[in-house]
């Protein structure tokens, strides 16, 4: 059984001082529990309600966890419902220590520069977009939200595990883009549309809806593109404007 002390620290995984202090992020779910156990991170503890321990898929997820020696523990359900974030909990969660990776993690390809995008939904879905078409990294400068946060890890639906996802300073990815000759385009609505992928990879720089990205990265930037919309149509979501972006940095336009 988790002491007192365990549930308290893992209880404040839901906020971004907690993960600070510890080195250490929740995930809640049959799927991300799943991905965690297939990632080369270190995987503290898997928790499940008692009376789940019966159920299907479960067992074999337990005896995967148990099998490469991580720690599990069959709890009270309220335990389960006092560590989740979730407002509807599944009965599985799992901490894990957050990865440290940085810029020697970072291959070869498009890169995805997220500033300034708080919305944990939006970063989460866009860590999904970004590494299922291929991005080598996908990297949150300002005051993008924590890709570790509980509610980004779900919208990842357990991306976040298979490639560098890590946040740093504005400043330092600008330079380290320049270093490396990796020019920076930046997302706005007032930019010309994209209609043709670059004969090499780029950094793709998203910005919040409300304000897009900061006057510093747009400065640095080499072009300003966007997505091309309907008549009446002013904007999309973020996340659906980065998936569209990345895609067409891959490939160029649909049908084109």
């Amino acid at each position: 059984m988790p002491t007192r002390a365990e549930i308290k620290a893992w209880r404040s995984l839901h906020r971004g001082k907690g993960r600070r202090e510890t080195g250490c992020f929740l995930a809640e779910g049959r799927r991300l529990v799943g991905e965690m156990l297939d990632w080369p991170g270190r995987t503290v503890a898997v928790l499940h309600a008692d009376a789940a321990g019966d159920e299907p898929g479960m067992e074999a997820l337990l005896a995967r966890a148990a099998a490469r020696g991580v720690r599990t523990e069959a709890v009270p359900e309220a335990i389960v419902q006092t560590l989740a974030d979730a407002a509807t909990p599944q009965p599985v969660l799992a901490i894990g220590e957050v990865p440290a990776y940085g810029w020697d993690d970072v291959g070869d390809g498009a890169i995805v520069l997220l500033d300034g995008v708080q919305d944990p939904g939006n970063v989460g879905a866009l860590v999904r977009s970004a590494l299922a078409l291929g991005a080598a990294a996908v990297i949150g400068v300002g005051e993008t939200a924590d890709p570790w946060g509980p509610k980004a890890l779900r919208a990842s639906a357990g991306a976040s595990f298979r490639g560098p996802v890590f946040r740093t300073h504005t400043r330092e990815a600008v330079a380290r883009l320049a270093g490396r000759e990796i020019p920076i385009w930046v997302a706005a609505a007032d930019g010309p549309p994209l209609e043709s992928p670059p004969p090499r990879p780029v950094a793709l720089a998203l910005g919040s809806e409300a304000h897009g990205v900061s006057a510093s990265l747009r400065a640095a930037a080499a072009r300003v593109v966007s997505v091309p919309l309907a008549r009446g149509v002013e904007s999309l979501n973020v996340a659906s404007a980065g998936a569209i972006l990345l895609d067409r940095l891959r490939r160029g336009p649909p049908f084109g």
